[in-house]
């Protein structure tokens, strides 16, 4: 097992990181997806730095991945208010291969997907 670097941003809580299934969240109609107990484990991936499309998920999301903003976005105030990990203005191309897999978030702002082809 090895990890693969996909992409970077800034980290909105510098002591947070975390590792779970990346998500992309397209509308509400992924979230309500997520709701049915996936959240637990995830890690999303937006491109809107307002916290309004995923509050539902919030408080039990590992970790949020967003492609616009920065560290006084809505978005990364209230995921340091929720102890998210959470990176902003990512540079991170999603891809469909991406769905579902392990990423990890380090704390420089760095996120990673794991190389395992058993990890689904």
């Amino acid at each position: 097992m090895s990890w693969e670097r996909i992409g970077a941003g800034m980290c909105a809580l510098r002591e947070a990181e975390a590792t779970g299934r990346l998500y992309l969240i397209k509308d509400i109609d992924d979230v309500l997806g997520l709701m049915g107990g996936e959240s637990e484990d995830a890690i999303v991936l937006l491109d809107v730095a307002g916290a309004t499309t995923i509050t539902p998920i919030f408080s039990s999301v590992k970790g949020i991945i967003c492609t616009t903003g920065g560290v006084t976005s809505h978005l990364a105030i209230v995921a340091r208010e929720f102890n998210v990990a959470c990176i902003m203005g990512a540079d991170v191309k999603f891809e469909d291969r991406l769905q579902g897999k392990v990423v990890m978030l380090s704390k420089t702002g760095e996120v990673f997907v794991r190389d395992d082809e058993n990890d689904r």
